[in-house]
């Protein structure tokens, strides 16, 4: 049994067996693995940033969103936008006039008319730049944080927002926006995207790029456990770190270089939210 620690063990077995340099799904990534459809959708997110819409953009947990997000900012121009990423989106009551108020310097006042008219007032001296509001996570905002960002996009009906609003959020996002409390907030809404799960291709690229990223050249997953971690995976980036970090530490522990089907049903037995696709095979 080894005398070292734990960590030093595997990261020596790491080296002695494969020769990578970190562990191939937990190291940061070098460069964004980007799809034709994360291109497509970010292209069309851009068009409707130019034109000032508002809309959704929604898709499975884990397929790369905040990604997505973070990309679309990096292009709209600083010098024509002013843009607000709000990733913790759980807010309850007035919180969401407040934080925005709170953001752009504004005293804060606890009544959520003052709050309002304070934001408007400012949109009217604003500087030329064209104000951007991102939710992410944006299913979990309260059905009262969704009548704000109503009330805030909608001053007259026959009047255009004051600001871009995009709403980003999994699966629940759309029915809840749906439901009747919400459709007013709803038809002030032009757009919704969904970013869809990778193709096996695709799937398959990123694999071979996380490899090739810590200096693994060629595929250590046998045939059988490369299609198993895909299928599973279901096009998920996330998931495919998740399966694949763990079925490497369960090779690591045998001093096997190839990662074999059992790696990856162990590394199964530790992701147990999976496991109905287990069931299924």
């Amino acid at each position: 049994m080894s005398s070292k620690h734990p960590k030093q063990d595997m990261e020596a077995t790491l080296k002695t067996l494969w020769g990578a340099s970190a562990w191939p799904f937990a190291a940061a990534v070098k460069e964004a693995c980007e799809t034709a459809a994360h291109e497509e959708t970010l292209r069309r997110l851009e068009q409707c940033m130019a034109v000032h819409s508002s809309g959704v953009l929604h898709g499975p947990n884990g397929v790369g969103k905040s990604r997505l997000v973070q990309s679309l900012v990096e292009r709209l121009p600083q010098k024509t936008y002013r843009t607000l990423v709000l990733s913790y989106s759980s807010l309850t009551g007035t919180d969401v006039m407040r934080y925005l108020c709170h953001l752009h310097g504004l005293s804060l006042a606890q009544r959520r008319s003052d709050n309002l008219m304070a934001l408007r007032t400012m949109w009217g001296q604003r500087d030329g730049l064209w104000p951007v509001w991102i939710f992410e996570e944006a299913q979990n905002l309260t059905t009262m944080g969704l009548e704000e960002l109503r009330l805030l996009s909608c001053e007259r009906l026959d009047t255009q927002s004051p600001f871009s609003l995009l709403l980003v959020g999994d699966a629940t996002l759309m029915p809840r926006l749906q439901m009747g409390v919400n459709r007013p907030l709803l038809g002030r809404l032009g757009f919704c995207l969904r970013l869809e799960p990778w193709t096996k291709e695709e799937a398959a690229e990123y694999v071979q790029r996380r490899l090739a990223e810590v200096g693994l050249h060629e595929n250590v997953f046998d045939p059988e456990a490369h299609e198993l971690l895909l299928r599973i995976a279901g096009g998920i980036p996330r998931t495919i770190n998740h399966l694949g970090q763990r079925a490497f530490e369960e090779a690591a522990r045998e001093r096997s270089r190839a990662i074999r089907r059992e790696h990856i049903q162990k590394a199964l037995d530790q992701l147990p939210w999976l496991g109905r696709l287990r069931e299924e095979e």
